[in-house]
């Protein structure tokens, strides 16, 4: 029990005027604020402002593994285990099945028990930006925008390779992951492609047709994998400065309504 006042109910009997009533604990309050900083203090979007490992619910072994591998990164940090500094984590896997809630987790859990400044970024919504800083009617610089980001002592960039790269995004890009790179800074990345060559893609669509032409079930193999997505150099550079964290199994979201469902009866539905 971390609370004696409440006993970790959140809430607190006090007495007014010979009748009793219950308000939050001092305990709940002082956690709603610091998750308002966090929120705040690392621009974590609505969406993923509650996510933490706690609430993190691992469905497949595939996800345990990676829930178990955070834990340990956030525990070792800045050094994994080794001497070397600032190294980050890469999440690949599908759409839906929880990479992003991890790596905001890991972000959390850095902040509120290492003191690291973190920032999260969209790369969508970084690039334009970046971009909408050189219209001359803005009142935004390019190094306004890009300085937070490189000197974050840790960046959650998050959905890699979803829009297609120009050359600009990718010198961009490049110019970040090698800024943070060269200052020794971890950064998180989520992406829903995965980090195969050439050679593994052309068998796994090979295996994919010799399975359908057995009738046996399978998913149609990732046409497009992380090299495509981002290059050759920002692709070494993340090797160099991330571990992978490859995760796998349904859809994290589907898995939790229906979980969530259950719990409640069928009663909740989102």
């Amino acid at each position: 029990m971390s609370c004696e006042r409440c006993r970790d109910t959140g809430f607190e009997i006090v007495e007014r005027e010979g009748r009793e009533f219950a308000q939050p604990c001092a305990c709940r309050r002082a956690a709603a604020g610091v998750r308002a900083d966090f929120v705040s203090a690392c621009r974590i979007p609505p969406r993923y402002e509650e996510c933490t490992f706690a609430n993190f619910e691992g469905f497949t072994p595939s996800l345990r593994n990676a829930l178990e591998r955070c834990m340990l990164y956030c525990n070792d940090y800045p050094h994994l285990g080794s001497t070397h500094e600032g190294l980050g984590l890469l999440f690949t896997g599908t759409n839906g099945i929880g990479k992003t809630h991890l790596a905001v987790a890991v972000l959390r859990e850095l902040w509120t028990r290492k003191g690291v400044r973190g920032q999260f970024w969209d790369f969508h919504e970084l690039t334009r930006e970046i971009r909408d800083s050189y219209n001359p009617e803005t009142r935004t610089t390019e190094l306004q925008v890009l300085e937070p980001v490189v000197r974050a002592d840790v960046l959650l960039l998050d959905d890699l390779g979803a829009w297609k790269m120009t050359d600009w995004i990718n010198d961009t890009l490049f110019h970040i992951m090698n800024s943070r790179y060269m200052a020794k800074r971890a950064t998180l990345i989520t992406t829903n492609f995965e980090d195969a060559d050439r050679t593994t893609a052309v068998k796994a669509e090979s295996d994919y047709f010799e399975r359908k032409r057995k009738g046996e079930a399978a998913a149609p193999p990732q046409r497009e994998f992380l090299l495509e997505r981002t290059g050759l150099a920002v692709r070494s550079r993340l090797m160099e400065m991330c571990v992978v964290i490859k995760v796998s199994g349904t859809d994290y979201r589907e898995a939790r309504q229906t979980s969530n469902q259950a719990r409640t009866g069928g009663a909740v539905k989102s």
